[in-house]
């Protein structure tokens, strides 16, 4: 039976991520208060029954590099570049059976191991590069579901996707997809 779910996680993951690659050089960015907004950072937001959903991150590109690939275990990323990610919500919202209460957060990828990683909130914002955050302020961990696709993405991608009842956070880099699940609370 585990293995089924898998392999349902797998396609609906397979699907969902698809869409990242035919849009992924189309992201538009959303800057704030009218200012214009550095073409290497991306901004989107989703609006839930609790209110509004962002998210602000750098946009690096791969340049023949393949950074999630040589991530060792245990490695905590920064989710993009220069400044740390930043993930507002105005309302509670839930991954899974975890809450995160509404408030602005840093956000992180963790490699877990192998095909595991894991996206952690952090209540530090505003972090400009090495070494980020203090582990001792995440709030949540959730872990991701990964696959490896055969289309490149150059520079890194998020959306906000809805399927199966429920949004999603996608993320795509390389040929790295990595999907979480949210709703409000």
């Amino acid at each position: 039976m585990l293995r089924i779910t898998r392999m349902i996680g797998g396609l609906a993951l397979a699907m969902a991520l698809t869409s990242l690659g035919g849009i992924a050089d189309a992201q538009t960015t959303m800057p704030s208060g009218g200012e214009e907004m550095d073409p290497g950072r991306g901004m989107l937001e989703v609006t839930l029954s609790g209110g509004k959903v962002s998210i602000e991150y750098g946009r690096p590109e791969m340049k023949g590099r393949d950074m999630l690939a040589m991530a060792p275990a245990g490695f905590v990323w920064r989710f993009g570049s220069n400044k740390s990610t930043t993930f507002t919500t105005e309302g509670d919202l839930m991954f899974g059976d975890q809450t995160l209460a509404a408030g602005s957060y840093s956000a992180w990828i963790k490699h877990v191991d192998g095909d595991s990683w894991s996206l952690i909130f952090n209540s530090e914002v505003g972090i400009w590069g090495a070494p980020g955050a203090s582990r001792e302020n995440d709030v949540l961990e959730v872990p991701f579901m990964y696959s490896v696709e055969n289309e490149m993405i150059e520079r890194l991608t998020v959306r906000f996707l809805e399927f199966e009842g429920q949004h999603h956070l996608a993320v795509g880099w390389g040929t790295h997809r990595l999907l979480v699940g949210f709703a409000a609370k």
